[in-house]
């Protein structure tokens, strides 16, 4: 069984020519990223026009979009880091940016999400488990491991993570497939704010690399879920991991003067 994965990075391309794909991904902030949220620009509301283009790519290629990420302003005046995900038209998830990144400003623009879950991919008659993070949310496994408990099979992370932390980047993305035993989909920004996009396996091999082809307008993957069987043969980590409520800590020995 194969989920077939469309990394896009231009949205001219997917309106001119409707992919034959399950999924499309976007990177972070993709409307212009940090550089225009500076200038008061790239901010939207969950039903304005720049949103409901992806809602109309999800109906006419009947496929999930998983609309990258977007600074999307709710009735109140808040702002959240929001990765929305539309299938055949209708929005079916949404998930607010948990963990900010300082260094990058997320604190100045954006409040915190305090949740998330898994949702589903269609892929023939039957359906997927993914769950969708973002960028700086790869570095706190637990958030990972939750969506894992749930079932999740796919992890995407669309992302503006800068080249000089690509290794970082790499290693984060597979260690979250290896540790959950899942596909990892790293959909990273091109240009001065992003770098390279990766995918991997549950046993932790490169699937795919933009290093190959980094100009690309949009990339193929193909995901053979088969290969999820094939890492709990060897090793069934969820169910053998030892919860920390369970394990019992000596206390600490006080110390005396003297």
């Amino acid at each position: 069984m194969r989920l077939h994965v469309l990394l896009a990075y231009e949205t001219a391309s997917l309106q001119q020519d409707m992919p034959s794909t399950h999924v499309i991904v976007l990177p972070e902030l993709f409307d212009r990223g940090y550089a225009a949220l500076k200038h008061g620009d790239g901010i939207h509301s969950a039903d304005d026009e720049y949103v409901g283009l992806f809602r109309d790519i999800s109906r006419r290629a009947h496929c999930t979009c998983i609309a990258g990420s977007l600074a999307i302003r709710d009735k109140h005046g808040s702002l959240a880091n929001s990765s929305l995900v539309f299938r055949n038209g209708t929005c079916i998830h949404r998930y607010d940016k948990i963990h900010l990144f300082r260094p990058g400003g997320d604190t100045r623009y954006f409040r915190a999400g305090s949740s998330n879950k898994v949702f589903t991919v269609s892929l023939g008659g039957k359906r997927v488990r993914a769950g969708v993070i973002i960028c700086y949310d790869l570095r706190f496994p637990e958030l990972t491991r939750m969506l894992a408990q749930d079932g999740m099979q796919v992890l995407f992370v669309p992302a503006r993570w800068p080249v000089m932390r690509d290794d970082a980047w790499q290693t984060l993305l597979k260690a979250r497939a290896i540790e959950n035993q899942i596909f990892t989909v790293g959909c990273n920004a091109q240009g001065k704010e992003g770098g390279y996009s990766y995918v991997f396996d549950p046993l932790g091999r490169l699937v795919m690399s933009s290093r190959r082809n980094p100009g690309a307008v949009s990339l193929d993957v193909r995901l053979d879920l088969d290969l999820i069987r094939e890492a709990h043969a060897l090793h069934k980590n969820l169910q053998d991991a030892v919860l920390l409520k369970k394990i019992r800590f000596p206390a600490r020995s006080s110390r005396t003067a003297g």
